[in-house]
């Protein structure tokens, strides 16, 4: 008798263990699929430590990496103190990282304080590109090399991203562009100096280049030494 209660409890005992064990997989394949269906918003700024918020909820301080965020489009927007808001809508792929990289942007009290009807001076917008030099006019810029086009603003033919800081400027490549950093001057970069791998983002410091291989395949480089925060670039095609 006794033993027959033993092996009922013991049964009893395997029924549990084989129930939690289906639930466990069960729990374990739901999260699995929810992460196969997520991305990842990145998200720094100049200045940093500022106040990140994705869909009016505040969800840290720059630089910040926000992982498993289902797919789909977010309002995003980053404040700071005593500077104007960024606002921007972000839509998330599967298995993707979207970048936003933010440089805000003081409130001009001259501005504010300009009567409605004083009329604007006329004056021609000073052009991004002299020659074969880029000027570095703010912190975020975009590169666009079969067009010729460097701006604040992004564009279809974009190539690169850069934020600047003192020492050194950040470059991401947009896909399908590709980069790679040299240790030379852009004046001695050849095509054959430039073979490039599957690097979507390099760091380039004061007497560095930085190969650039553009959606359509056209080779360029970029570079230039510094030694204030820089202020402008050289630039070269290669092909």
């Amino acid at each position: 008798m006794k033993n027959s209660k033993i092996i009922g409890v013991m049964s009893f005992l395997a029924v549990i263990l084989i129930i939690a064990g289906c639930q466990a997989k069960e729990k374990l394949s739901e999260e699995i699929e929810e992460i196969a269906d997520t991305g990842i918003i990145s998200v720094s700024s100049e200045p940093r430590q500022a106040q990140v918020y994705i869909d009016g909820e505040l969800k840290g301080e720059t630089p910040l990496t926000l992982y498993n965020i289902p797919v789909g489009t977010y309002s995003l927007i980053v404040k700071k103190e005593g500077y104007a808001d960024f606002e921007k809508a972000v839509g998330v792929k599967v298995g993707r990282t979207e970048y936003v990289e933010v440089a805000l942007a003081q409130p001009a009290a001259a501005e504010k304080q300009k009567p409605a009807d004083a009329p604007k001076p006329e004056s021609a917008p000073e052009p991004m590109l002299d020659s074969s030099k880029i000027k570095l006019s703010s912190f975020a810029m975009y590169y666009d090399f079969d067009n010729i086009q460097f701006t604040e603003i992004r564009t279809s033919g974009s190539d690169l991203f850069s934020g600047k800081y003192d020492t050194y400027i950040d470059f991401t490549a947009l896909a399908p562009a590709k980069i790679r950093a040299l240790n030379k001057p852009v004046k001695d970069v050849k095509k054959e100096d430039c073979i490039i791998g599957d690097a979507a983002v390099a760091t380039l410091y004061s007497g560095q280049s930085l190969c650039v291989q553009t959606a359509e395949g056209t080779l360029a480089a970029v570079g230039g030494s510094w030694q204030a925060p820089p202020t402008e670039l050289e630039w070269k095609l290669l092909s």
